[in-house]
């Protein structure tokens, strides 16, 4: 069993002090809640020194990753993910892609002509090249500090929820942001809560302030007033061994070289997910994709 984390902070979701050690990784606690299940890190950093690390990507053991790099690695994760999105989009007139990063997402959103779209991301070199790549303007102001005086008929958070540093002030300004039946779209991890810290390589802590556990995101939408209209978990081993995933490049040149290999190789990959999967389980980490409308206030 688990033991209870001494002198841990509340946890960032639900404030309760009842946390338990999970692992450490880059000199960081993982922390399991009890009350909301959120897995989040300790010490937890304050809003401003997060928004710093975004802004200059100042990370003391990793760099995120340099624009072009991480806009060719959206290429092959929109490959995967840009349907389901655009399922979603249809029929709506205006978007908001909030931590657009390089782009991708809104430059494949040029299918809809008639879509007005808007992106914020805080580093200014991706934010410069998304607005090339996108044609649309990016916001580069945190969204507690930005004025909009308008609603977005779907709002995206994809793979951005985990680098929120306050679900009170991100909840607090998406509400008035979003339209009459309008759509929040996330992409996010959950993870079980017998989770072993061997099943991914680098969880990037602390870059990643924390993760949804499985009974997560019926709290969150209970506190903030949403309700589920879609909930995909997708087994972590469909994405790490997927032939987008290993057709992308990182900065190791002997990883590419395997990568580059085993995606050539027939039913490599089929068979390293189902080895992966024999190991690790299939029921451990998820790549959830969510959709949630606003109820309108929350629930009692």
């Amino acid at each position: 069993m688990k033991e209870h984390a001494l002198n841990a902070g509340p946890c960032p979701l639900c404030g309760s002090n009842r946390n338990q050690n999970v692992f450490a990784e880059r000199g960081y606690d993982l922390l399991l809640c009890d009350e909301c299940e959120l897995f989040h890190i300790e010490p937890y950093p304050k809003v401003d020194v997060v928004h710093n690390r975004v802004r200059t990507d100042s990370y003391s053991d990793f760099h995120i990753s340099d624009v072009n790099r991480g806009y060719q690695t959206q290429i092959q994760f929109f490959d995967r993910y840009f349907p389901l999105i655009k399922e979603e989009v249809e029929g709506a007139s205006s978007f908001l892609d909030l931590g657009c990063g390089p782009g991708r997402l809104l430059e494949l959103l040029r299918c809809f002509p008639k879509l007005d779209r808007m992106g914020v991301e805080l580093n200014l070199e991706r934010a410069a090249w998304a607005e090339r790549k996108s044609g649309c303007a990016i916001e580069t102001r945190p969204l507690e500090e930005m004025k909009i005086d308008r609603t977005f008929d779907v709002i995206a958070m994809i793979n951005v929820l985990s680098h929120i540093p306050s679900f009170d002030q991100l909840f607090e300004r998406l509400k008035p942001l979003m339209a009459p039946n309008g759509k929040l779209i996330l992409k996010v991890g959950e993870i079980n809560r017998n989770v072993k810290k061997w099943v991914v390589r680098d969880w990037h802590i602390p870059d990643h302030l924390h993760f949804l556990g499985l009974g997560t995101m019926d709290y969150l939408c209970g506190k903030y007033g949403f309700q589920i209209l879609r909930h995909d978990r997708i087994p972590l081993a469909d994405d790490l061994f997927s032939r987008e995933r290993w057709k992308s490049r990182g900065k190791s040149t002997a990883r590419n070289l395997v990568k580059g290999v085993a995606v050539n190789i027939p039913y490599a990959l089929p068979l390293l997910k189902k080895l992966y999967g024999n190991i690790a389980g299939t029921d451990t980490v998820y790549s959830s994709f969510i959709v949630l409308t606003h109820n309108g206030g929350p629930q009692k």
